[in-house]
């Protein structure tokens, strides 16, 4: 018997979520520049959405193309950003812990939508 993937049970991707810091002085004179850093190596489920919950989404004023599953955490902010094989996703939602029971967190995100800095 077929069995649906349940992101409960198993995270098979692999991301990379980053944070935006300002650049400012070393302390010594020169200077830091700003940009995105890596924050944080995490398991995860990416998946596409369907070409309908796009098109629902293009409706809202954060169209999605991805929605990230990944273990319950609470340092993750929506002005981060995901690196995902090779791809940039602008997370557009407050994480969102699936079914209230502190296991999996949801982000939706868009591609290519966040600057480099």
């Amino acid at each position: 018997m077929d069995m649906m993937f349940d992101p409960y049970d198993e995270f098979p991707h692999e991301i990379i979520f980053q944070q935006e810091v300002q650049g400012g002085s070393d302390g010594l004179g020169g200077w830091i520049p700003g940009g995105w850093q890596d924050f944080d190596t995490s398991e995860a489920l990416v998946t596409p959405v369907s070409s309908r919950e796009i098109a629902q989404a293009e409706q809202t004023r954060n169209p999605i193309d991805y929605e990230v599953y990944y273990p319950y955490r609470t340092d993750i902010e929506p002005s981060m950003r995901v690196m995902y094989e090779g791809k940039v996703l602008s997370i557009v939602s407050e994480p969102m812990d699936q079914g209230g029971q502190h296991e999996v967190m949801l982000i939706e995100c868009s591609k290519g939508a966040t600057s480099d800095g």
